[in-house]
């Protein structure tokens, strides 16, 4: 009777069906020790305290609630905004000190009597807070700045009219703007906060304006901290007349006082303040986060015995609070920064949290790993997501998302590792030491619907088969698949248990890894092959010798290359497109700006009643490059440049070329304190024209005169004040257009080494086209390129393999051990060998007692090239760096072997 159960089935099939029977016991058990853990995502979180807040405010009722409730606390922003991971707020706070860099340098720079009217007008004003906007759609929705009373000048009126408040501010609109009803995507508004029948911003009643409060008034004098808050930078121009002369051969130097640097980290020194998540009632309509920057200037104004450096305003950025990440994991090591959202993730007590980027205000930005000593089920490729976790059931979340408790030993790592010391396996001290750090994780981590997931390697059909096969080698016998032809001539297939050697076992070691031989003719082959990762000879000695070159030239020894060899191959600069995005967007700014004023800058306007504005003076577009240079620590250095007789300037003259260029002196490295200085120089002084350089002779080529086609429309709905001194009322202009191009428009170069005497260093340069109207305001027509250099050791390189068709001059040069192990890239590592870690596969674990669980790409890296260079031992540490095949706990080996034997002997 109990044979007629396992009646028909061969001794191979009840082997199989004991394995899938000792599967579901398995599973049975590890889900009754899996319930212990009680579902707490039922229950209310911050996450849940802040989402009702903010329904609880729209359109319709903001004006009706108080200022605390149309706030947020400052902690909903999860992380420091300068951290490196949180890329959008800190192109916010870039922003933000850019504006306020460049008013700080043109309030001072006009200080004198005689360049009153030099100062920036009213449409400079709009022009700058609209290109704000347009050239960063996706990551500002608005843009202001906003003085203090008595600090703003109308330069559009009369001299020295001082204006009681001013406040240009601009934001997308999402009004219904045309016949068809069609949403307005490229419309703003600009208003001026200083005028109209609202409660002005300096008022109490103004709900909202906490980047007033955060620098005005400026009282920091009588605080004692005036010199921390106000630092002094050196400023150098060099300035030519006429092409190919400058007009003196030495720099003119100039102290800039304005907020700190961008590289203070310190609370006391930070140049821009966050402020807490409010409501924009009655504007946007959003929840916004602003950036808000001090800008500084002389007071009072024209008194050269006596001036004080004091804050006049405030510039500020405000960004959609929908789309900055939640951070809710536990603090651990690389995640020090408290979060309002802390401790909501819904990770298992074996694994370890991380919050992943570019996820917005939503449930499930995390993903969780497993702890050390700890692997991943056989059918589970990777962290464990949070969303899946999120959208579980009860009894889902219950019986999974647990890693495996790893029985058999762990090893210790070895103490003459190179590059890395043994570090404790002590988990729960190592993540509350402040100090203890590990490497980073990859900026962009992988967001997959588990269900999509699938085993990789071809021979595993199932998870059964998967426990099948490594049961199998376990016991040193493998499954053979045989055709047979039945008496009516059908095909049928057959699977027989046969022992991993064909051939007698000998003693000798040798004999044993004969294989029997057969034509190829009669080799038998069904798969197909597929891309594997690997490691390429032939790309790592590529790499190797550009890494070389690009070794031996600098800016003693450049001259002596010819210009060829100062150059790249393209494909060293892979990625920048991507990594340097923020960049190009803030020549993109420039690009927006000067495009928008020089398009809708009219001689004989006037702007309601006041006075147009004046043609662009030099020491505007100066204020501007050095702004772009000082506000980010990752551009080298920015220009402008003016195509022939394409720039008229505020003295009336035209001139042949201009091109303004500004660039960062690297800092002293034997003091840390000493003043930062900036240089820059009149390219149209040089004797060599810049309108042969690829990066302008290249744009200039694609958009030839008079090619505007594809370029960008935007619009501005623009109000300004009715009276000057009676500010109740504001004045509606027509609408204002202006075409300009996007950041796909501009090209990224080669990596190459600019050996002009002044940067000095290997760079890839940005360059994008802006547009003016020609000489008879006819049509609009290419007038020069703006362009941002970033230095080319800032940029990540991905050494880990990749399809085909990338052109990456690193792909295929990782040095994991692929059979075992897969490449993983690491964000923000620079221009580094070894940016990347060796994560085990799907069926593997690490071996090793560590608070990681992979092999580190420096310490591969370093191995390997001892091991190349001869080192025997450093040849055994790196044939070491792999995983091994992962074990189950002690527990479920049990219930398995015990259902095994007990079935073996059934069908028996």
């Amino acid at each position: 009777m109990r044979r007629s159960c396992f009646r028909g089935f061969s001794r191979d099939g009840a082997l199989f069906f004991a394995m899938a029977l000792a599967q579901c016991v398995s599973v049975v058990f590890d889900g009754a020790e899996a319930s212990s853990e009680a579902d707490t995502r039922m229950t209310y979180d911050a996450f849940d305290d802040i989402e009702d807040r903010m329904k609880a405010v729209n359109a319709e009722n903001c004006k009706s609630k108080t200022a605390a409730e149309l706030r947020l606390p400052a902690a909903a922003v999860p992380q420091t905004p300068v951290n490196p991971s949180r890329t959008k707020l800190l192109h916010l706070h870039n922003m933000a000190l850019n504006r306020a860099f460049f008013y700080s340098y043109i309030f001072q720079k006009f200080y004198e009597i005689d360049g009153y009217f030099d100062l920036p007008g009213l449409l400079y004003y709009y022009s700058s807070v609209a290109a704000d906007l347009s050239a960063n759609k996706k990551d500002i929705v608005g843009s202001g700045i906003f003085f203090d009373k008595r600090r703003a000048y109308a330069v559009w009126d009369r001299f020295n009219a001082s204006l009681w408040l001013f406040g240009p501010r601009a934001w997308w609109s999402d009004d219904v703007a045309n016949w068809n009803r069609k949403h307005a995507d490229h419309t703003m508004n600009i208003v001026d906060y200083g005028a109209g029948s609202e409660p002005r911003y300096t008022d109490k009643e103004f709900k909202i304006s906490q980047w007033y409060d955060l620098f005005l008034p400026d009282d920091w004098s009588m605080k004692g901290l005036d010199s921390v808050r106000k630092f002094s930078y050196l400023i150098g121009v060099k300035y030519s007349n006429e092409t190919g002369r400058f007009t003196t051969g030495e720099f003119q130097f100039r102290s800039l006082f304005g907020p700190p640097s961008p590289s203070r980290s310190k609370a006391e020194y930070l140049p821009v303040l966050f402020t807490e998540p409010y409501f924009d009632c009655g504007q946007s309509n959003r929840w916004i986060v602003s950036a808000v920057a001090p800008v500084v200037d002389f007071i009072p104004r024209y008194q050269y015995w006596f001036h004080r450096n004091t804050y006049v305003a405030v510039t500020t950025m405000d960004m959609d609070f929908m789309t900055i990440d939640v951070n809710p994991c536990p603090t651990s090591p690389g995640n020090y920064f408290s979060s309002y959202f802390q401790n909501i993730a819904k990770c298992k007590s074996t694994t370890i949290c991380e919050p992943l980027t570019d996820w917005g205000f939503r449930r499930g930005g995390y993903q969780c790993r497993c702890k050390p000593g700890h692997h991943y089920p056989p059918w589970q490729s990777g962290p464990f997501q949070g969303i899946e976790i999120e959208s579980a059931t009860e009894a889902e979340y219950q019986n999974g998302f647990d890693c495996i408790p790893t029985d058999v030993k762990l090893k210790d790592i070895p103490d003459n590792s190179v590059g890395r010391k043994k570090r404790s396996f002590d988990y729960e001290k190592n993540m509350m030491d402040p100090e203890f750090d590990i490497s980073d994780r990859p900026s962009i981590a992988r967001k997959t619907d588990r269900a999509a997931q699938t085993v990789k390697v071809d021979v595993l059909q199932s998870r059964i088969l998967d426990k099948k096969l490594r049961f199998l080698r376990l016991v040193n016998l493998k499954e053979e698949e045989t055709r047979l032809r039945t008496k009516d001539g059908k095909e049928r297939k057959r699977r027989t248990v046969v022992p991993r050697v064909s051939h007698t076992f000998h003693l000798d070691s040798e004999a044993n890894h004969k294989v029997q031989f057969s034509p190829r003719s009669k080799r038998k082959s069904n798969h197909k092959k597929a891309k594997q990762q690997s490691f390429d000879p032939r790309h790592n000695e590529r790499m190797m010798s550009i890494l070389f070159h690009k070794s031996r030239i600098n800016g003693n020894n450049c001259h002596t290359y010819e210009p060829e060899e100062l150059q790249l191959p393209r494909d060293v600069g892979y990625n920048v497109d991507v990594q340097f995005s923020n960049q190009a967007k803030t020549a993109l700014r420039l690009s927006h700006f000067l495009s928008n004023f020089l398009q809708n800058i009219d001689l004989h306007e006037r702007y309601g009643k006041w006075r147009r504005d004046r043609p662009l003076h030099v020491d505007k577009i100066f204020g501007e490059v050095l702004a772009n240079t000082m506000s980010d620590q990752k551009i080298k250095g920015s220009g402008v440049f003016f195509d022939v007789d394409k720039f008229n300037g505020s003295d009336g003259e035209l001139r042949q070329l201009f091109g303004p260029y500004a660039w960062r002196l690297e800092k002293d490295k034997s003091g840390q304190d000493t003043v930062e200085e900036f240089h820059a120089i009149d390219y149209a002084g040089f004797s060599t024209p810049y309108l042969t350089k690829p990066w302008f002779k290249n744009v200039k080529q694609h958009w030839h005169s008079e090619n505007a086609y594809g370029l960008t429309i935007f619009k501005e709905n623009i109000e300004v004040r009715s009276h000057l001194y009676q500010p109740d009322s504001r004045d509606s202009l027509s609408p204002f257009y202006y075409k300009a191009p996007k950041e796909e428009d501009g090209i990224w170069t080669a990596p190459y080494f600019d050996c002009d005497g002044y940067v000095d260093d290997w760079i890839i340069t940005y360059s994008v086209p802006f547009f003016g109207q020609n000489s008879d305001s006819s049509a609009i027509e290419f007038q020069g390129v703006v362009t941002v250099d970033v230095k080319l050791d800032e940029l990540d390189i991905n050494q880990c393999p990749q399809d085909f068709a990338v052109q990456s001059a690193f792909k295929d040069t990782a040095k994991c051990h692929y059979k075992t192990t897969e490449c993983i890239p690491l964000a923000s590592k620079k221009f580094v060998l070894g940016s990347y870690r060796c994560q085990c596969k799907i069926g593997f674990e690490y071996p090793f007692y560590d608070i990681v669980s992979y092999f580190d790409g420096k310490t591969v890296e370093e191995e390997y090239r001892l091991k190349a260079e001869g080192d025997k031992q450093a040849s055994h540490r790196y044939d070491n760096l792999h995983c091994r095949i992962s074990a189950a706990n002690h527990e479920s080996w049990t219930h398995s072997l015990v259902m095994l034997i007990i079935l073996f002997f059934i069908a028996v």
